[in-house]
């Protein structure tokens, strides 16, 4: 029997590393294929927990850490039956940022890794997981302004890029150079991808 189930990708990695634009390649990439798939992105804005996140991330509110990481996974758990749904379909869900960014920033801010990961834990789990590897340099290249209260700290996205580093290994993530073109990121990541459809 044919499998039903969709399937779920994850990419990830520290600000401005290009997550959205390959996460919309991707998509794209499946539509002309004819495979049913949706977008998600965290955090998403648009819902009440999301709208407390943006205020924390622009500073216009200050969270004890635990508080902020709380806020993360729930800002999933709102969109959790959508991304049931779309799997349920059979059809694929492309998630700009997942349970991997919450491990990372999490550890940085010196929380347990066990209480982080069991917030998400029955969250339904990534297919396959990229990091989008970048220099913090390049972050900071990438966006000039209208960054968020962490994008600006070059020692802080050094410190995040490690977390994904170690996390990687332990969760055997896909880590992706994405110091190069688009075009040749979204090959490599296809090529994965593409398994996936077989």
């Amino acid at each position: 029997m044919p499998r039903t189930i969709g399937r779920i990708i994850a990419i990830d990695g520290i600000d401005q590393s290009g997550k959205r634009t390959q996460a919309q390649l991707l998509a794209k990439a499946l539509d002309l294929r004819a495979r049913s798939n949706k977008l998600v992105s965290f955090p998403d804005y648009s819902t009440p927990i999301g709208r407390q996140l943006k205020a924390y991330l622009s500073g216009k509110s200050k969270l004890d850490y635990h508080a902020v990481h709380l806020l993360y996974a729930a800002n999933k758990w709102e969109k959790v039956n959508e991304i049931r749904y779309q799997i349920n379909l059979g059809g694929f869900v492309v998630i700009n940022r997942y349970t991997p960014s919450n491990l990372a920033y999490g550890v940085v801010h010196g929380l347990n890794i066990k209480w982080l990961y069991d917030l998400e834990r029955d969250l339904p789990k990534a297919d396959i997981v990229f990091i989008l590897d970048i220099s913090p340099k390049t972050s900071s290249s990438r966006k000039k302004s209208f960054r968020d209260i962490h994008e600006g700290d070059l020692e802080y996205l050094r410190k995040v890029r490690n977390a994904y580093s170690c996390l990687a290994r332990r969760y055997k993530w896909k880590v992706i150079d994405a110091e190069q073109k688009i075009d040749v990121v979204h090959s490599i990541l296809w090529k994965y991808v593409g398994r996936l459809l077989e």
